[in-house]
Formats: structure tokens, C-alpha cells, sequence
């Protein structure tokens, strides 16, 4: 998205004032929001994610109550987009495109399989944990869960998937 239309998106909830600066933030977290929701679903689906992000970040801007959390929230607003998708029957994409030269091997192809069968609160936080280096706290705080309960999850998915590894290698 430019900045020209950025801009020539109206809203009825936020000022001039509001709506630059919003526009401006945006802007500068744009390209992390990208990153995060193209393995969840892809990068035609991730760029519509990325404005159904912005106009719902931007309708609610004038809610937000720490303007230090804006980055945390947009990126909250935005996996929630991802997962809304995901609950509509779409199937959420690898990883790592097919053709990506880190991924060549059977072993790693299996793996990248395995990880797209996974439910998608799994998935997610895997992708988050692994794939972008988030703590699990701040996981949990994208996410609205408990640390305890990302914990939970993240290690019942990588048990399944040393499950699924062991029981395809015998």
C-alpha cells in the first residue's frame, strides 16, 4: 500500500491528526506485518490481511490506550485476520515457498508438510516462535493466553510432530 492511499481511505472514528499518525505508524510496522502473516497464508492473502489490518487499526486508533503497545496490537489485529481467514476454510501455505533452496530435501519437505497440518493456534505459534523469534510471553500476549498455556501448546506441537517424524521413519 502507498501512502496515497493510505491516505485516501477515509474513516468517520479518527481525526486529521490521528489519521497521519496512524498513517505514519503504519507505515513503519507495514513490512514486520507482512513478514508475519505471509507464512500463515500466503502472499496474495497476506497483502488483503495486511488491509483488512489497516483499516480495522485505523477505525480504532483513537481506542488505543498505550501508544506504546500500537506495534503489539497491530500485529495482534493482524494474526487475528490471518486466523479468521484460516477458520474460513482457507488452507494456510508453507512455510517456506516450494521452490525455496533451504527446503530441498524429502526430510524437510515431509516436515514442512507436517507443520501445515497442524491446528492453527499451533501453527501460529510456532511460526511466531520460530520462524519470527518471538518469546513465548510475548506470544502469549499477541494472543491473549496465558504463558503456561503457549508453553503448552507449543511443546504438544512439537511432540506431535516428533511423533509423526518417528512414526514415518519405521
Amino acid at each position: 500500500m502507498e501512502a496515497i492511499e493510505l491516505e485516501s481511505l477515509g474513516t468517520d472514528k479518527v481525526g486529521s491528526d490521528d489519521t497521519s499518525s496512524f498513517d505514519a505508524r503504519f507505515s513503519m510496522v507495514r513490512s514486520r506485518l507482512l513478514a508475519i502473516c505471509t507464512p500463515l497464508v500466503g502472499g496474495h492473502e497476506a497483502q488483503d490481511v495486511l488491509h483488512d489490518t489497516y483499516l480495522a487499526g485505523r477505525s480504532r486508533y483513537g481506542n488505543l490506550r498505550d501508544p506504546n503497545a500500537f506495534d503489539p496490537w497491530l500485529i495482534r489485529i493482524a494474526i487475528n485476520r490471518c486466523m479468521d481467514r484460516h477458520r474460513r476454510g482457507a488452507r494456510l501455505l508453507p512455510l517456506a515457498p516450494r521452490d525455496d533452496a533451504r527446503l530441498t530435501s524429502d526430510r524437510d519437505a515431509g516436515l514442512r508438510e507436517l507443520i501445515e497440518r497442524l491446528p492453527t493456534r499451533e501453527r501460529t505459534i510456532l511460526v511466531l516462535h520460530y520462524g519470527h523469534g518471538y518469546r513465548l510471553q510475548e506470544i502469549g500476549k499477541l494472543l491473549n493466553l496465558s504463558h503456561t498455556n503457549v508453553r503448552t501448546i507449543i511443546a504438544r506441537a512439537r511432540q506431535r510432530l516428533l511423533r509423526t517424524i518417528r512414526e514415518s521413519e519405521s
